[in-house]
């Protein structure tokens, strides 16, 4: 359907996180969105359990995540992957299970999945979940684990992270992708599903680059 690149390098420079592009060296949106973020909740609460403990439990979340992703995109890459699932830990398994039925209650057509996106226009890059159509309807799907059930003030910088997926998608393959899906998969709890229109997003987008470069300048 589309020409994929999928050969793209990337690497963690002291900058943050880089993709080495055909249009140009480009950071993730995700160390956009981190560099630009306010991190004072963050920071009070590394204060409150102490800076072991903090990133003990980052740690953990991290490799569960990954783990979860992993699974996750070989399913929908049609691989079987419940005899080493069943050898994971429980929260594992569960949120696992939850994440893929949840999607497959939406996904209609995948085009493909860890795909690297990027935009020359607004220079930045990153590496998208899934593009596909959910429910007929182009779609960028972005799959998320917590401890806890999240609410949409919490999840802004989710919403910016896909919305810049949707824009480059749109700027490489002439689409016209809106619809931003984020499915979280919870510990011990139901799994949440949250949509939203890519557009409503683009000012905040454009915003956070405008002020990642301005810092990178600054230093």
């Amino acid at each position: 359907m589309f020409d994929y690149q999928y050969n793209i390098n990337s690497e963690t420079l002291p900058s943050g996180r880089t993709y080495f592009t055909p249009d140009g060296d480009f950071p993730s949106i995700t160390t956009v969105l981190g560099k630009t973020a306010n991190q004072a909740w963050l920071q009070a609460w590394r204060e409150k359990v102490g800076e072991e403990e903090a990133q003990r439990i980052s740690k953990l979340a991290t490799d569960r995540g990954t783990l979860i992703h992993e699974y996750a995109e070989k399913f929908f890459n049609d691989e079987d992957i419940y005899g080493s699932l069943a050898k994971e830990s429980l929260d594992v398994i569960q949120m696992t299970k939850d994440l893929i039925k949840e999607v497959e209650k939406g996904i209609t057509e995948v085009w493909g999945q860890e795909l690297v996106l990027w935009s020359k226009d607004l220079e930045f890059a990153g590496r998208t979940d899934m593009v596909g159509k959910w429910k007929n309807v182009p779609a960028i799907i972005d799959f998320k684990t917590s401890r806890k059930k999240k609410y949409v003030k919490q999840i802004k910088d989710y919403f910016i992270q896909c919305a810049a997926y949707a824009y480059a998608h749109n700027e490489l393959y002439e689409t016209n992708i809106k619809k931003i899906i984020i499915v979280i998969t919870v510990e011990n709890n139901e799994p949440q599903i949250f949509e939203t229109n890519a557009l409503v997003h683009i000012p905040d987008l454009k915003y956070r680059i405008n002020q990642f470069y301005k810092l990178k300048l600054e230093k």
